[in-house]
């Protein structure tokens, strides 16, 4: 039997303005920043994050992202009136064979003997140009920033200037999957390794309100389940890196601005695996949805601190953190 329709209900009527929008900017202390996080085939729920987000007025001063939330970050700030309708075509076409290549599978292991990596960087800067109108920051209309590792000294390093598309290739370039990209003329590979969630960047940048858009997350699998393929150690090892990370900068962030955590699927599949993508983005619009609906029918300014679910992983361990819990009606 088919698994059950994920389709939200009508809003509330009463926390709509008079264009039908959830009125909560003016609550949130300017600039706004969107922070995507990397996440692979997670990204789709920063799709359904957005569609949610896209029925308030809450609109980015700025945005910033690593791996695959750079590139729905750039989407966005290419046009962000259109993004939600253009990340519905970039998803469901999106897949492993237009990242990697057809072939990636039967050629890794030569690939890997000759330059460490199991597939190559052209098929999916083909992809992307093939996405974006854009080829430099410049062009793009809101203020963007992409995440990267620098190979040589670990540190995370900000792109926000020059060539759009080498920055997004070397912020989704995974150690061991794809080869590091030069920018700059340093080596740079997958900003999960530094900042995988960017969100101390982002403050560190002049925001006072930040906005997560996360990738949700999935049941820790069984050992034997780990190491009986290559994809799901890969997956294994992201999933370990993007969690440590997502508590670091989200803590850091914390406290000395207003971080809004937008709840995210906690069930999704491997972050390599794109069969699930529409699922998990009707499961995130549909968590998002309820939860800014109830963040709009409370009033006053949003204060520093974490504002969530009581639930939210985050909110523990906080130390001098602030925690405001976001309380479902």
């Amino acid at each position: 039997m088919p698994s059950e329709l994920v389709v939200p209900a009508p809003r509330p009527l009463g926390v709509r303005g008079s264009d039908g929008q959830w009125r909560i900017r003016d609550r949130l202390d300017p600039p706004v920043c969107f922070v995507m996080a990397g996440g692979g085939a997670h990204g789709a729920v920063q799709w359904g994050l957005l569609q949610a987000l896209s029925e308030t007025d809450i609109v980015p001063d700025s945005i910033i992202g690593t791996s695959v939330g750079a590139l729905g970050g750039a989407i966005a700030a290419e046009d962000f009136g259109s993004a939600v309708n253009r990340l519905a075509n970039v998803w469901a076409q999106l897949d492993l064979s237009r990242l990697l290549g057809e072939h990636w599978i039967g050629k890794r292991w030569m690939t890997a003997a000759l330059s460490g990596s199991l597939a190559d960087n052209e098929p999916e800067r083909k992809a992307l140009t093939e996405i974006l109108s854009a080829r430099t920051f410049s062009e793009l209309t809101t203020p963007f920033a992409a995440v990267t590792t620098d190979v040589a000294s670990g540190a995370a390093r900000i792109h926000d200037s020059g060539d759009l598309i080498d920055a997004l290739l070397a912020s989704s370039a995974i150690p061991g999957l794809l080869p590091p990209v030069t920018v700059d003329g340093r080596p740079q590979m997958d900003g999960l390794a530094s900042a995988n969630l960017p969100a101390r960047p982002a403050v560190d940048r002049g925001a006072r309100t930040v906005i997560v858009l996360d990738t949700g997350s999935r049941p820790e699998p069984a050992a034997d389940e780990i190491v009986e393929s290559q994809s799901r150690l890969i997956g294994r090892v992201f999933s370990v890196m993007s969690t440590q990370q997502r508590r670091i900068q989200l803590h850091a962030a914390a406290r000395d601005a207003t971080v809004v955590v937008l709840p995210t699927p906690d069930d999704l599949g491997g972050t390599l695996d794109f069969r699930e993508t529409m699922g998990s983005a009707a499961k995130s619009f549909a968590l998002a949805r309820e939860f800014l609906a109830d963040l709009a029918g409370t009033s006053g300014k949003l204060e520093v601190g974490l504002h969530c679910r009581r639930d939210e992983s985050v909110a523990t361990a906080l130390g001098e953190v602030k925690l405001w819990p976001v309380v479902a009606r």
